[in-house]
């Protein structure tokens, strides 16, 4: 729960000086429960800037380079181009499908049939390297939107005793009494919330836009084998 999100509580409670007096005489297990999503939140938040901008600039890298990709000769080596474009996932594969396909397999691999699986096969690897890269970390957003909610819970059903233990030891059911547990309660509920809504939402934005890139580099390899080999992989 970043410090935005604090305000947004405090506004929505209506009451802005309440709200961190009641976080700061919480008891030590409720802060432990807010501590966490705090450090679960920011780690999210860290992943979520960081992915965004890697993933925008492979997709800025990968445009490029199918552009300047799609101007080469048919048959033109596109190595220094994909050397061009560091970034690019398209690069990676096309560097890769080429080196295969320049590679001498012999007599056994004359034929344009065997030539065209070996490149496919060393483009599906590179493909599938620069996904996993660019995959990294994002599956924490993913335990965090998960997790999260329940953590907080944690908080609120310790809330919720406290509240009771409070009716028991005072012997009155009063508001005065009843409030302040409840309220702790209320609050781990809605820094579980607050951490694992925003994970669960780039979660599924950065995961379709894997998806994008990974389809983008398997029919890019197509692309790429066509033109070096003229689509006779069927020979």
């Amino acid at each position: 729960m970043t410090l935005v999100q604090l305000l947004v509580i405090a506004a929505g409670a209506g009451i802005h000086a309440s709200v961190p007096a009641l976080v700061g005489s919480s008891g030590p297990f409720a802060k432990v429960i807010l501590l966490v999503l705090l450090a679960v939140s920011a780690y999210s938040w860290a992943v979520i800037w960081n992915r965004l901008s890697l993933f925008g600039r492979v997709e800025r890298a990968d445009a490029a380079f199918l552009a300047a990709f799609r101007k080469l000769p048919a048959r033109a080596d596109a190595r220094l181009v994909g050397d061009q474009h560091p970034n690019s996932v398209l690069a990676k594969v096309a560097q890769a499908g080429t080196r295969a396909l320049d590679q001498d397999l012999g007599e056994a691999g004359a034929s344009v049939a065997l030539r065209h699986d070996f490149a496919q096969r060393a483009m599906d690897r590179a493909g599938a390297d620069q996904v996993a890269r660019l995959e990294r970390h994002v599956g924490f957003l993913a335990t965090a939107g998960s997790v999260s909610p329940f953590i907080g819970l944690m908080g609120t059903v310790w809330g919720v005793m406290s509240a009771f233990l409070n009716i028991g030891a005072q012997g009155s059911a009063s508001l005065v009494v009843v409030a302040p547990g409840i309220a702790e309660a209320l609050i781990a509920t809605v820094a579980g919330l607050a951490a694992a809504i925003p994970a669960v939402v780039a979660y599924n934005h950065l995961l379709q836009r894997l998806r994008e890139i990974s389809n983008g580099a398997a029919q890019f390899s197509g692309e790429l084998l066509d033109r070096r080999l003229g689509g006779g992989a069927a020979s």
